[in-house]
């Protein structure tokens, strides 16, 4: 007996109160010649989803599909056949603009020629990993400008799995409870329906957040999966192995278990990086420091792939319940820098803004109830 599993590769919105969405026609071929077949979904108007769209698999096993939009037309029908006799499928559109429905502008056929012979499909993995120094250089394409989805796990604490993630433009990637996601480059978006209780309320998400705010790593929808649009996004994505309440704490640093997962194609040296906390006093010898359960982890670099320019460098740092870990003053050395909160042992932990930030503070005279 045939088994069928299905995979949901994007969202394009929901149905309205007549049952009418955007998505309008399916067609099935292998345009690049590699005996797998491809596929064109076809929208119509209005816009944002309207186009044609074009999805090659990549991994079947796991539902990965690198996707294309190759055209931004309203379009009602796909026709194939090799039309310019060059024994490659080419593909022909109509536009579709209905009247009462969506009328588009400038109505049109037209005929896409396929060039996919000429110009081989890069699906090669993009994400560089190279070791330097005491660090773990990550170098990425540009969201963008990314062509196919690809997530690289390079990191597990205690069972929270860390991976690097690139979602390409107007792509999609499943979540569920046991996913928190870190916006690093681009924007990610997702609707949730409000179980049919409200109207759809659409939401957002980008690197940063406003000054003094915080943003939850989860997300609270129904619907399981964030996709993106023009920018594509670039994410850091935390698995856990059921839920967040999942995790087991950890009485005793000795005892956390931190292991580098990054896969088996990559030198040598990457993946025997080895990720180890040390304790701050290691690094920082001022007095307030000496002793204190209070402990740094670095070692990760992300840079652009095209001109190295630098992203973010990341480092992790946990601290002893009851630890103050005293004050980081921000004023002279200014610098962009974003804190997400793993796990919070006590539930209490955190960072807090002091009363006022334009006072000068003794950190070894100054009270807990200051900040």
């Amino acid at each position: 007996e045939s088994q069928w599993e299905r995979y949901i590769l994007d969202v394009y919105g929901y149905p309205n109160e007549s049952g009418e969405s955007s998505g309008h026609y399916v067609v099935c071929a292998d345009f690049d010649k590699d005996g797998d077949d491809e596929f064109l979904v076809a929208h119509r108007g209005p816009p944002p989803n309207q186009g044609v769209f074009f999805y090659k698999p990549i991994d079947i096993s796991r539902g990965l599909f690198a996707k294309w939009k190759i055209s931004d037309d309203s379009v009602a029908r796909i026709a194939i056949a090799d039309f310019d006799n060059d024994s490659a499928i080419d593909f022909a559109t109509i536009t579709y603009t209905v009247a009462g429905y969506y009328e588009a502008p400038n109505p049109s056929i037209d005929i896409f020629y396929n060039r996919f012979a000429q110009k081989q499909l890069r699906v090669e993995k993009e994400i560089q990993v190279t070791k330097q120094n005491n660090d773990l250089l990550f170098k990425v394409p540009r969201p963008h400008k990314a062509l196919q989805y690809e997530e690289l796990p390079f990191l597990t604490i205690n069972g929270l799995n860390l991976s690097l993630a690139i979602v390409p433009p107007h792509s999609s990637r499943s979540v569920d409870q046991s996913t928190y996601i870190k916006v690093l480059s681009g924007t990610i978006m997702w609707s949730d329906s409000g179980k049919g209780t409200q109207e759809p309320v659409e939401h957002s998400r980008i690197a940063f957040t406003e000054p003094r705010t915080i943003a939850p790593l989860d997300i609270h929808s129904d619907n399981p999966r964030v996709r993106t649009g023009d920018d594509g996004a670039l994410l850091i994505v935390f698995k856990t192995r059921d839920n967040v309440n999942g995790i087991q704490l950890v009485e005793d640093m000795k005892k956390l278990i931190l292991e580098n997962s990054l896969p088996e194609y990559f030198p040598e040296d990457v993946r025997q990086f080895s990720f180890q906390f040390h304790r701050y006093d290691k690094y920082d010898s001022r007095p307030q420091f000496k002793d204190l359960e209070f402990y740094n982890m670095k070692g990760i670099r992300i840079d652009f792939l095209d001109n190295n320019e630098n992203l973010c460098y990341m480092q992790f740092w946990a601290a002893g319940q009851g630890v103050n870990a005293g004050i980081h003053n921000h004023a002279t050395d200014t610098f962009c820098e974003i804190h997400v909160c793993l796990v919070n042992g006590s539930g209490k932990g955190g960072m807090h803004y002091l009363s006022s930030s334009k006072e000068a503070y003794d950190p070894l005279t100054t009270l807990d109830s200051t900040f």
